[in-house]
């Protein structure tokens, strides 16, 4: 029989501890009796583990969760791109240079890669957890978006401020919401649950420039925050009162209760816990997680290489996505400013669509990957890589065909459904590029799905953030052919190449890795 563990600060029977002396506390005390357990012991707990499922929740559950964070995951790409139509209007009623406007979208980017290092290495920590962290962000992206609403037109440097405190709010619940699938979802679904999920980060391109334009050309300018402040104020009270505390650090596979500050108003998920202390929950309460610590995990080769693969596609995007207005009016200069906005639910349908199906794709590829283990008689996860990378080069050949074939339409001036479609088609396979690298990154880090989630963000934002500033020069100088075509085999010479090398040494570096986590525990 297991060995029955004395309740400690962890445990079902003291579950208001939140400070950090009281989890520096239960670690030691749990470090202490695995010492003292035999092996016999240990094998049973292992057994028991493994007939358990990965969380209490229910199906339907786990997709209230899942629409949870695809809701909150709106904010940051929205909040991005329902700026730009109002950038002129802007400019002209803070009477500065539509490139001073500019500066906030460059100060926004930078500060929506850097945030959610903080707010990531936060949500992963035993001491806070995802809940807190969620609400807090949420509640500061309202607060700015009010001091945005009300900001006076004669005081530029507050209206910069208010944009990088609304990024540090809105841009780490993309990460969070990483974490949390992570949290409830094993390895077999969690490709379906993290498709689903990116399906809000996907609307808010596709419908913050409509939504822009109205708002700015109806009601003004201000309306744009107002609109976000209450939207978001909605999410907000909605999560508020039913998100769980999820993070497996502090409710094991949902079966501990959290403690009082973890807790949602209205507890209907999760009803069904049981008292029962899981040991991997233990481990995790363990771990360091500080912002120098999410840092630190960009020493891991494997981690950058993914990182890379993910960023350099990602920067291309939104190179189409920014210029797209410009490009559009150059060849199509009828448009009107709704017509424009019009022209991004494209590619944000596109994305939709990749989400969805590369989810589903990713699930199957992992139960191919379990058969093939269980006939060799190993383990499913040293399978994990060739699992998630397996139909990467379908997407990379669609995104880099799809991209330059946008470019030289709009160079040749063919129809708008020309340019249309391949925005549609480089969305989609966008969309299947980062889901499985985000759900490999995962796999890769247990445990770490928030911390990992704000290293890519850091990455590709800083990224973007160069080409973005380039891109326009580019199509000035060159035409749009010329650039879209030197980005598309920029992509393909780069991030081809790593995704091979990832598939080759992938597995020898994460075996290194575990064996030094081995050693240091």
């Amino acid at each position: 029989m297991a060995h029955i563990r004395a309740p400690s600060p962890l445990s079902p029977g003291d579950t208001t501890i939140t400070t950090e002396d009281g989890i520096l506390a239960a670690a030691r005390e749990m470090r202490e009796e695995d010492e003292n357990e035999t092996p016999a012991e240990k094998a049973e707990e292992e057994r028991i583990e493994k007939e358990l499922p990965y969380s209490i929740f229910k199906p339907w559950e786990k997709w209230f969760i899942v629409f949870m964070t695809s809701m909150a995951g709106i904010f940051s790409p929205l909040s991005a791109n329902i700026y730009f139509p109002s950038i002129p209007v802007l400019a002209d009623a803070f009477n500065v240079p539509i490139e001073s406007i500019n500066v906030t979208v460059t100060v926004y980017m930078i500060l929506q890669g850097i945030s959610p290092i903080l707010w990531g290495s936060l949500a992963d920590s035993a001491i806070c957890g995802r809940r807190p962290v969620y609400l807090s962000c949420l509640l500061l992206f309202c607060i700015t978006c009010v001091g945005l609403a009300v900001t006076p037109t004669s005081m530029y440097w507050l209206l910069l401020l208010m944009r990088c405190l609304q990024a540090a709010g809105c841009a780490s619940v993309i990460a969070l919401g990483a974490g949390t699938i992570m949290d409830i979802a094993a390895r077999a679904e969690r490709g379906t649950y993290l498709g689903v999920s990116a399906l809000g980060p996907m609307i808010g391109p596709a419908l913050g420039p409509v939504a822009g334009g109205l708002l700015a050309g109806e009601l003004g300018w201000r309306w744009v925050f107002w609109f976000m402040c209450i939207a978001c104020g909605f999410v907000l009270v909605l999560e508020f009162i039913f998100l769980p505390e999820t993070l497996r650090a502090i409710v094991g596979d949902g079966s501990i209760p959290p403690p009082r500050l973890n807790r949602p108003l209205v507890p209907i998920l999760g009803r069904g816990r049981k008292n029962q202390a899981r040991s991997m929950a233990r481990r995790e309460a363990t771990r360091s997680n500080t912002p120098l610590d999410t840092l630190k995990l960009l020493r891991n080769i494997d981690l950058d290489i993914i990182l890379a693969t993910t960023a350099i596609p990602y920067s291309v995007f939104y190179a189409i996505t920014t210029s797209t207005s410009p490009v559009f009016l150059a060849v199509f200069p009828w448009l009107t400013e709704v017509d424009l906005g019009l022209c991004f639910l494209a590619n944000g349908i596109g994305s939709l669509c990749g989400s969805i199906t590369s989810g589903r794709l990713l699930d199957w590829e992992w139960a191919r990957a379990k058969r093939h283990a269980k006939e060799r008689g190993v383990s499913e996860y040293d399978y994990v890589e060739h699992a998630r990378l397996r139909i990467s080069p379908f997407y990379w050949v669609m995104f880099v065909v799809f991209t330059i074939a946008y470019g030289w339409t709009a160079a040749f001036r063919v129809h708008i459904a020309a340019l249309l479609i391949f925005q549609f088609f480089a969305g989609w396979a966008l969309s299947g590029i980062f889901t499985s690298n985000q759900t490999l990154m995962m796999d890769l880090f247990p445990g770490r799905g928030a911390s990992v989630t704000a290293c890519n963000n850091l990455v590709r934002c800083l990224t973007g953030s160069v080409v973005v500033s380039v891109v326009d020069f580019s199509i000035t100088n060159l035409g749009a052919g010329w650039t879209f075509t030197i980005m598309g085999l920029a992509t393909a010479a780069t991030a081809w190449p790593l995704t091979f090398i990832e598939w080759k040494y992938g597995p020898g570096w994460r075996r290194q890795r575990e064996e030094r986590l081995a050693k240091s525990e």
